[in-house]
């Protein structure tokens, strides 16, 4: 998928993305071949707004190659670095205050070398690419969150896992 710089606008220091009815299709047909997970609190929602954040970063970045049909220690493969993209669906755009998670365990090795975090407006029709970090320092960074953990506006996690401030990110715009 070539890049197009029609579809990428940057706005707040985030890249939002219009997917196109093709991402759509595609994103659609990844979601259907999965299914849905036993227990999913989205019904498979989720993993249609996560394959749309795949898509809208690899079509972000130019050359780039979707191997998370594959591959699972990774989505996207770009200049010999293993990027792992993680999405959260939306309704209204992104602030710095938000939150961008990894789901995982406590004691969590993963094997990429960057995360990419994107929000998917629950239409489809919106992604914003918020923001990425070297998994060393995602590692270092997050604030690890156990499932039914509260956050000081009373939020409360519904999954265990790394949690940090869309604020604390590195810009899209500087990734390399």
């Amino acid at each position: 998928m070539a890049r197009n710089k029609k579809r990428f606008k940057v706005e707040d220091n985030f890249v939002v993305y219009r997917p196109t009815s093709e991402d759509l299709v595609i994103a659609h047909k990844r979601s259907c071949k999965l299914g849905v997970l036993p227990n999913s609190f989205t019904q498979g929602l989720g993993r249609m707004a996560g394959y749309l954040g795949e898509i809208a970063v690899q079509n972000y970045l130019k050359r780039s190659k979707y191997v998370g049909d594959s591959v699972y220690t990774h989505d996207i493969e770009y200049k010999k670095r293993k990027i792992e993209v993680k999405s959260k669906s939306c309704a209204t755009p992104p602030k710095p205050h938000y939150s961008a998670s990894v789901n995982c365990k406590k004691q969590f090795m993963p094997d990429n070398d960057v995360y990419f975090f994107t929000r998917v407006r629950k239409d489809f029709m919106i992604v914003w690419i918020v923001g990425w970090l070297p998994t060393t320092k995602l590692l270092k960074e997050a604030e690890y969150k156990q499932r039914g953990d509260k956050d000081t506006d009373g939020f409360v996690y519904k999954t265990s896992g790394l949690h940090i401030d869309i604020g604390d990110l590195k810009s899209p715009t500087l990734f390399q």
